[in-house]
């Protein structure tokens, strides 16, 4: 540890000697010392020795500014250092079974980081249950139906179908749904391909009555669900969620009333339901959105 002043007085040859060295080893120590050098330069290294810490004067000098703490308990190798230029984008340092620094390369798409309580790996996301949004059909104008096709039996278990503002170009007409088998190609319109409440129609009839299209009458909102329509059984549509007002400003809101099923609808065939299409019962749609979601497989 040296400091100095940098200034060589005037004095015989033995003693400019000694203080040329003392200068030349302050130098090269960086001015080390628990405290800062007594006479100070504009951008002067100084390295202070009780915090470890190498710090550079200011373009003032009034100052000084921490460059880096050095920690000469430090016993990281060339290679583990080396680590950080193989650093690339998603890639994280971790320490491994050896306790050195070791790098892990990003996981693949839709996996996260999972440990087993001593290593970290990644790893498939675990679980279902989760809703993902899987397409909407905007806000339409004046369409005669809307339909959807993205079911994936690979990654949802059922569906669930949000309304908004849903408003019929015919006032009084009723909200109905059919399915389809061959990826909308066609949609099922059997005498008795569905069963509605108590009888068989060739249409899911999901508001039994009539809904409003008036003005101050905002047509239907709410939630739709359809349940595990891959499995080669019959297929329940559950319109229970849906509310809307009908054409003499009565309000109504589907749901299960005194035991009965009153919005419980089934497709009559034990085919693997892959598309699923709204329409009313007399005219276009007017207006509104309907947004699909996956439910994750479990």
């Amino acid at each position: 540890m040296s400091q100095h002043d940098f200034n060589i007085a005037n004095q015989s040859f033995p003693a400019t000697r000694t203080d040329l060295n003392n200068a030349l080893a302050a130098l090269a120590s960086n001015s080390s010392g628990d405290t800062e050098p007594g006479t100070t330069y504009a951008n002067q290294w100084w390295y202070e020795t009780d915090t470890n810490i190498l710090k550079i004067r200011n373009e003032a000098n009034n100052g000084w500014v921490d460059v880096i703490t050095l920690d000469a308990s430090m016993t990281a190798s060339a290679s583990e250092l080396n680590q950080l230029d193989a650093i690339t984008r998603g890639s994280i340092l971790y320490g491994n079974a050896s306790g050195a620094t070791a790098r892990l390369a990003k996981g693949a798409a839709g996996t996260v980081l999972t440990s087993d309580g001593t290593d970290i790996s990644w790893a498939a996301a675990a679980g279902g249950g989760a809703m993902e949004f899987i397409s909407s059909s905007g806000v339409v104008s004046n369409v005669a139906n809307i339909s959807f096709t993205g079911f994936d039996a690979t990654k949802y278990d059922n569906y669930q179908f949000w309304f908004q503002n849903i408003i019929p170009a015919t006032d009084e007409a009723k909200l109905y749904a059919r399915t389809s088998s061959d990826g909308g190609s066609s949609y099922d319109s059997g005498a008795s391909d569905y069963r509605n409440y108590n009888d068989n129609r060739d249409h899911m009839m999901i508001t039994n009555s009539g809904v409003g299209a008036g003005t101050n009458e905002v047509g239907i909102s709410g939630n739709l669900n359809i349940f595990n329509p891959h499995l080669t059984t019959y297929t329940w549509l559950s319109p229970i969620g849906l509310s809307y007002a009908d054409a003499y400003g009565a309000v109504f809101c589907l749901a299960i009333i005194g035991g009965d099923p009153y919005g419980g609808l089934q497709r009559l065939s034990n085919d693997d339901v892959d598309g699923v299409r709204f329409y009313f019962s007399s005219g276009n749609i007017t207006s509104g959105e309907i947004v699909m979601y996956g439910i994750k497989n479990a």
